[in-house]
């Protein structure tokens, strides 16, 4: 069974995602943010939407999976999480 939500909290091992590089992970207008950690707050598995979120402290919510590749991430792990964020950010 698929979980449906991950809380990443003080209390449990917080998930930081180490890019190879540093990217731009947010462009606001006449600035860019860069950064080669990502840190995941939450994951979130909507099976009625087939979606799986991720809430980070840089981005906000970020989309991982839906629809088809919903259904082929299948049992999704924190290693899919993090190879999923970094094929995002480095495309």
């Amino acid at each position: 069974m698929r979980p449906n939500r991950r809380n990443l909290n003080e209390t449990s091992s917080k998930m930081i995602i180490n890019l190879p590089v540093e990217v731009v992970i947010r462009e606001i207008p006449s600035t860019q943010i860069k950064s080669s950690k990502i840190e995941v707050l939450s994951i979130q598995d909507n099976q009625s939407q087939k979606k799986i979120t991720a809430n980070t402290k840089e981005l906000g919510q970020i989309t991982l999976w839906e629809s088809d590749s919903y259904d082929r991430i299948g049992q999704w792990t924190d290693s899919d999480v993090e190879t999923r964020l970094i094929e995002l950010f480095l495309k």
